[in-house]
C-alpha cells in the first residue's frame, strides 16, 4: 500500500542499479549465448538482444509470409530464421493475420473483447482488419530439440500474442534444457484465449523455474486493469 513499508525508497535505490539490459544479462551470465526468439515478427528482438550481447546466436522463428520476408531482410551472420510457429502439435495449424502485424497469432482476436481500447469497432472491422485466416506449419520446441540436436539454450524469448501456453505445452521435455525464458503472460480478453500465471507455471515450476522479475506491464488506459505483463523466469 501507498505510505507503507520502504517500497518507494526500495525501488528509487533499485532504479540508480538496474535496468531491463543488466537484469536479462545477470540471468544469462554468457557474452556468446545461445537465444530462442519465438515470435520474432519483423526482427525488432535480433537487434534488441544484438545490442545487450557481444556474440549472440540467435534461433528466429516467425510463422506469418509477409512478416517472415521482412525479418529475412533483417538477419544477421549469426541469426538463423525459420518460418514456423511453435505450438503444441507437429503439423499445421490455423493462423489469424491482422492489419496490425505484431498482433497476428495462433488464436483470433475477440471481436467481442471488454478490454480492448477498440473493443467498439472490433466487430465492424473484421472482415477487412483482423482474422485473416491462413494455414502455417507447427513444430513442437520438443521435436526441435531432438532434430536439430540442441543440448542447451541460454535464453528463450516467447512473444507469440497469447500462445505462448502452446509452447511450453509442446516443449515440456526440454524446458530442464533452457537456463532463463522471457515470456508474456496476456491476461486481457483481446484474443479468444488468454492466460494466466497458473498457466504458464504448471510446466515452468516442475522444470525448475522459478520468476525472478517482471521486466514490463502494459495497463490499460480504458478500465484500469493489467492487460500483459512481460516476465523472466529463470531454472534454478
Amino acid at each position: 500500500m501507498k505510505n507503507v513499508g520502504e517500497f518507494e525508497q526500495r525501488n528509487d535505490e533499485f532504479d540508480k542499479r538496474f535496468n531491463r539490459d543488466l537484469i536479462i544479462q545477470s540471468c544469462v551470465k554468457n557474452e556468446k549465448p545461445l537465444i530462442f526468439d519465438i515470435g520474432a515478427h519483423h526482427g525488432q528482438s535480433i537487434k534488441y538482444l544484438e545490442g545487450i550481447f557481444k556474440s549472440p546466436v540467435i534461433y528466429s522463428f516467425e510463422p506469418n509470409p509477409e512478416s517472415f520476408k521482412i525479418l529475412s531482410k533483417n538477419s544477421s551472420k549469426n541469426n538463423k530464421i525459420f518460418n514456423f510457429a511453435f505450438s503444441n502439435v507437429a503439423g499445421e495449424s490455423y493462423f489469424f493475420q491482422n492489419k496490425i502485424s505484431h498482433t497476428n497469432s495462433l488464436y483470433e482476436v475477440n471481436i467481442d473483447s471488454q478490454d480492448s481500447i477498440r473493443a467498439q469497432e472490433l466487430s465492424s472491422i473484421v472482415s477487412k482488419e483482423i482474422n485473416t485466416r491462413i494455414n502455417v506449419d507447427t513444430f513442437t520446441l520438443d521435436r526441435f530439440f531432438k532434430d536439430y540436436s540442441i543440448n542447451f539454450v541460454d535464453l528463450m524469448k516467447v512473444d507469440t500474442q497469447g500462445a505462448e501456453e502452446l509452447v511450453l505445452e509442446g516443449g515440456a521435455g526440454s524446458l530442464d534444457k533452457i537456463k532463463a525464458i522471457i515470456l508474456e503472460v496476456s491476461f486481457f480478453d483481446y484474443y479468444v484465449h488468454k492466460t494466466s500465471f497458473m498457466d504458464i507455471e504448471k510446466y515452468l515450476l516442475p522444470a525448475g523455474f522459478e520468476l525472478f522479475s517482471i521486466l514490463d506491464i502494459s495497463q490499460n488506459p480504458m478500465n484500469g486493469r493489467t492487460d500483459w505483463a512481460e516476465v523472466l523466469y529463470v531454472r534454478k
